[in-house]
């Protein structure tokens, strides 16, 4: 009996084979047009759920944002590297970091590093799923308000910080979970 219950299971898994190796030779090529619709839809899958990580990311308090470019006022636009440029905000504290990569300014990496306490945060989400985190900071070497622009679908934002003394500061990139995130500080002015 078990001899012939294996013998059965055994032909119709060859026959399964058999008969979806047929179907596949007679399927058409998937063309480039549909390759890019499907890319674009797992794109748009991902970036969805960036998003809604970069939501729970903010709402807890737990997140950074790991700069692409910044614009400091009246200057260019200048290209970064995110692991040392970045806001970062745990719990009620938030650390900002600016650097070159090289040695030397107050973080000893060509920048400065600054930490201070954060407190009246406001977020607002429009009808489309934007959100507008704002919060202000006070600290040692920072004082200003921040306002982070997330737009829907997508884990990038814009962060402006403008600082008391009237200059400001604009930060683009991405936005991750602290404990996903890796990131190198230098040495802090506080």
């Amino acid at each position: 009996m078990k001899k012939s219950l294996l013998t059965l299971v055994l032909i119709s898994f060859l026959f399964t084979a058999y008969a979806s190796n047929n179907n596949s030779s007679e399927n058409r090529q998937i063309t480039k047009k549909e390759l890019r619709e499907k890319r674009r839809a797992e794109e748009a899958r991902l970036d969805s759920l960036s998003y809604q990580l970069a939501i729970l990311a903010i709402n807890s308090n737990s997140w950074v944002l790991k700069a692409t470019s910044i614009t400091v006022t009246g200057g260019p636009n200048v290209f970064v590297q995110p692991n040392v440029n970045f806001i970062q905000v745990v719990g009620n504290t938030m650390t900002m970091q600016t650097s070159t990569g090289f040695g030397g300014g107050s973080n000893n990496m060509g920048g400065i590093t600054a930490r201070g306490t954060i407190n009246n945060e406001s977020r607002q989400t429009d009808k489309r799923g934007n959100m507008e985190y704002t919060f202000r900071v006070n600290g040692t070497a920072i004082n200003g308000t921040v306002m982070v622009n997330l737009t829907n679908e997508e884990s990038i934002a814009t962060a402006f910080v403008n600082f008391d003394g009237g200059t400001s500061i604009t930060m683009v990139g991405v936005i991750r979970p602290y404990s996903n995130t890796e990131v190198f500080e230098g040495t802090s002015v506080n």
